[in-house]
C-alpha cells in the first residue's frame, strides 16, 4: 500500500512538472507569435515609408521642375557653333608614365649594368642610330651552379601502361584497394 502512495506522490509530482512545462512553453509560443507580429507590422510600415520617399524623390526629380531651377540658378544657354572643337584641335595624349620603371631605376635594377632585360621605347630608338648590344637576360639562382647537384637516386621510370580491359570495380572493392574498408 505504501509503493502505491508513493507512486501517486510521483505521479501527481510528474503532472505538475508536465503542466508547469506546458504552461511555460505556451508563454513562450505567445511571446514569439507576439514579436512576429511586431516585427510584420515593422516591416509594413517601413515598406509604407519607402513608397512614400520614392513618390516624394519622383515628385522632386520631375523633369520640369529641374528644368526650372536650372535656368534660375545656373548660367546655361544653348551651345553655339563657336563651341564646337574639331579632332584635331585636341592636344594629344601624354605619355604613359611607367611608375613601377621609375621605381626600378631609383633602386638601380634596370639600365646597362642591371640584370633584367628592358627594351628600348621607340622615341630612344629613333634617337640613337648605332645598333643596341642584345640585353641581358635575367637569371635567378638560388645557389652558384657549382653547389648544384643532382639527386643521388631517382625513380626508376614507369613502363607505358597498355590499357585494361578487366571488368569495372564494384564499390566495394574501390573502397578496400583505397584502404577505407576492411
Amino acid at each position: 500500500m505504501k509503493i502505491a502512495r508513493v507512486l501517486n506522490v510521483i505521479a501527481l509530482g510528474a503532472l505538475v512538472g508536465a503542466a508547469v512545462t506546458v504552461y511555460r512553453i505556451k508563454y513562450d509560443a505567445t511571446m514569439h507569435a507576439e514579436h512576429a507580429a511586431k516585427l510584420r507590422r515593422e516591416i509594413a510600415s517601413e515598406r509604407d515609408a519607402i513608397q512614400t520617399l520614392r513618390a516624394e524623390w519622383a515628385y522632386l526629380a520631375r523633369p520640369d521642375r529641374i528644368q526650372g531651377f536650372a535656368k534660375e540658378h545656373l548660367e546655361l544657354g544653348p551651345l553655339a557653333r563657336e563651341q564646337t572643337v574639331k579632332l584635331a584641335a585636341l592636344p594629344d595624349r601624354p605619355a604613359p608614365v611607367d611608375e613601377i620603371g621609375k621605381k626600378l631605376e631609383a633602386l638601380g635594377l634596370m639600365g646597362e649594368d642591371a640584370s633584367i632585360a628592358v627594351d628600348t621605347p621607340a622615341a630612344a630608338t629613333a634617337r640613337k642610330p648605332q645598333p643596341q648590344p642584345p640585353a641581358k637576360k635575367a637569371t635567378i639562382a638560388v645557389k652558384p651552379a657549382a653547389e648544384l647537384r643532382a639527386p643521388a637516386t631517382r625513380p626508376a621510370a614507369k613502363p607505358p601502361s597498355s590499357p585494361k580491359t578487366a571488368a569495372p570495380m564494384n564499390l566495394t572493392d574501390f573502397l578496400k584497394k583505397m584502404g577505407l574498408a576492411q
